[in-house]
């Protein structure tokens, strides 16, 4: 009954905020914010100590806020429709994760990537863990980290160990680093949705372009070193890698923001608003296909007992991340009134801070607190939401955006708190901090010092 309820107040958030996208009527904002308070109170007994702090700080700081005037009706209204609106970003794309988890096609998708030539597996296994990323966030490395386990599998003897051992390496590596190559485009990674939300002149298909020439460049760099790393043994072919398999994964991740283009251009939303509209149906589509081959009454049966029994148990499952989400959100914007924007602009001209060392400096700041531990979500929401109270900041939006994304795809890969590293390093059989700095130090340092050194030569 509990994990019914907290559904419906899910849903009812996210109603409220696809609501809010059409209309400017206000009474959906306190109905937001009180199904978020409901589902925090319902599912009190599963949200870890952390975020239940979070979850106790948002409204407290908010009602504070507003009962000393320090905050307006308005902003609070603003507030409660960011968290509404991360609440939705995090249930639309369950629905599209708990559909790949099933689907034939993610897993013979990911037999094809493992199964490829030495020669070539490293960029593969790079670009497959890059798409399933996309669709499946986290669950991507489960996937392709247990068909790596299930592949190598060495005899006894040192060498074949010693093989054994590099190829492992080589490969968690290749799948590490092209998940992390998804917070700098894709619609789907919170990364987009935090820097879409902290910007508000950008808009995603402004930055897409620049976003997935950072992602190639970040995928071919990586198979640089790695080339560079590994002497090219000479092998037989590996049987069972017809890169043909992978043709309908590319269409379905390149079908989402095409769908969303379409809904945006009709609707005349948001494009990233239309996107979480419209990865719910193309996820019930999926999980339809998955039927093929039974009468339309079974599959209809099989769909809606899914939708009944799964998805519940998918929403309440992700209640740290709904409450530290929509916290965060919220967090994020009743601060921004508090900050002075002209102390702050006198500050950074009387300091001479460039523009450059001003967005170095953001990027350390995201890279230490990332290393201590302190999640990335309220480190970015703050940090956006400061830049954009500058008056004389003439940095370009995309370059912002750039360095935020990158920023980010570096210490996902290198920091060990974070989940994609802890994730992954189970798979190796070696700790998170070793995986980072030992295996994956050289590659995010590099790109750290490329991207540093390109800021001041271009701003």
């Amino acid at each position: 009954m509990a994990r019914a309820l907290s559904t419906f107040c899910l849903l009812t958030a996210c109603f409220c905020a696809v609501a809010r996208e059409f209309s400017d009527w206000l009474l959906f904002s306190p109905l937001a914010g009180g199904a978020l308070v409901l589902f925090a109170v319902l599912q009190w007994a599963g949200i870890s100590l952390t975020y239940r702090i979070f979850a106790i700080l948002a409204p407290a700081l908010g009602l504070s806020l507003w009962l000393n005037s320090a905050v307006s009706t308005e902003v609070l209204a603003d507030a409660v429709d960011r968290a509404a609106f991360f609440t939705l970003f995090l249930t639309s794309l369950a629905v599209l994760r708990e559909s790949a988890k099933t689907s034939p096609l993610v897993q013979r998708c990911g037999k094809v990537l493992v199964n490829q030539p030495p020669g070539r597996r490293y960029l593969l296994m790079s670009f497959g863990s890059h798409l399933f990323g996309v669709m499946l966030n986290i669950g991507a490395l489960n996937v392709l980290g247990t068909m790596v386990r299930r592949a190598i599998r060495p005899a006894a003897d040192p060498e074949s160990q010693r093989i054994g051992g590099i190829r492992r390496k080589r490969m968690l590596t290749a799948t590490l680093r092209g998940f992390c190559g998804v917070p700098l485009w894709a619609p789907t990674s919170v990364t987009m949705l935090l820097v879409l939300s902290g910007i508000p002149e950008l808009s995603w298909e402004q930055y897409a372009p620049l976003g997935l020439l950072w992602t190639v460049l970040f995928i071919a760099w990586g198979a640089v070193l790695d080339r560079f790393a590994y002497k090219r043994p000479k092998v037989q072919y590996v049987t069972g890698g017809n890169l043909v398999y992978l043709i309908p994964l590319v269409a379905l991740v390149a079908l989402i923001p095409s769908l969303a283009f379409i809904i945006s251009e009709i609707t005349g939303l948001a494009l990233f608003s239309a996107l979480l509209m419209c990865a719910p149906v193309i996820g019930l589509v999926w999980i339809w296909v998955q039927y093929k081959g039974k009468p339309t009454r079974i599959k209809t049966g099989l769909l809606l007992r899914r939708m009944g029994r799964s998805f519940p148990e998918t929403f309440t499952n992700q209640r740290n991340e709904v409450v530290l989400f929509a916290s965060s959100g919220f967090i994020g914007v009743v601060l921004i009134p508090l900050i002075d924007p002209v102390a702050a602009s006198e500050l950074l001209v009387q300091a001479n801070i460039s523009n450059a060392t001003l967005m170095v400096f953001i990027s350390l700041v995201m890279l230490a607190f990332a290393f201590v531990g302190i999640n990335a979500i309220i480190t970015v929401t703050l940090i956006l939401g400061a830049l954009q109270q500058l008056p004389d900041l003439n940095i370009q939006p995309q370059v912002q955006a750039s360095v935020i994304a990158i920023t980010w795809a570096v210490f996902a890969g290198a920091s060990p708190f974070t989940a994609s590293l802890r994730f992954i390093s189970g798979f190796s059989g070696i700790s998170p901090l070793r995986f980072g700095i030992q295996w994956n130090g050289w590659f995010s340092a590099s790109v750290l010092a490329i991207m540093y050194v390109t800021l001041y030569l271009v701003l």
